[in-house]
């Protein structure tokens, strides 16, 4: 059977057939296949990582998308106060809130902080 890139040449089995040709056959065939199996595992291996990469700057921009998000959902915010309030009411309205936000958030690492540090003291006890 012929292959475009891979060519079998028969064996033959027959009683007069020299063994050492036969397993020198046989081993050429192992590693030609053993060849082959390498190739195909680095062609999937360099999919994977190029697939690999794309997600993981796919991903990476996603991450640095997102603070401008929260700023111009501010703003949205902000704008939309605007007109009910003067504009500098409305900004120090979305200020206000934001601060709360984060110190509430400042107060809850501090207090997990904390706890964490006291639990690890009574382990060394």
């Amino acid at each position: 059977m012929q292959d475009g890139w891979l060519k079998e040449e028969p064996v033959s089995t027959t009683p007069s057939s020299n063994p050492i040709d036969v397993g020198r056959a046989i081993a050429e065939h192992a590693t030609r296949l053993a060849k082959l199996e390498l190739e195909l595992k680095a062609v999937e291996l360099k999919g994977k990582a190029a697939r690999l990469g794309l997600g993981a700057g796919l991903g990476l921009l996603a991450v640095l998308l997102a603070p401008l998000l929260v700023v111009f959902v501010l703003a949205a915010i902000a704008a939309a106060l605007a007109t009910v309030f003067q504009v500098w009411v409305a900004i120090l309205i979305v200020a206000s809130i934001l601060l709360a936000l984060v110190a509430g958030l400042a107060a809850a690492a501090a207090a997990l902080t904390s706890a964490a540090m006291k639990g690890r003291a009574h382990d060394k006890r």
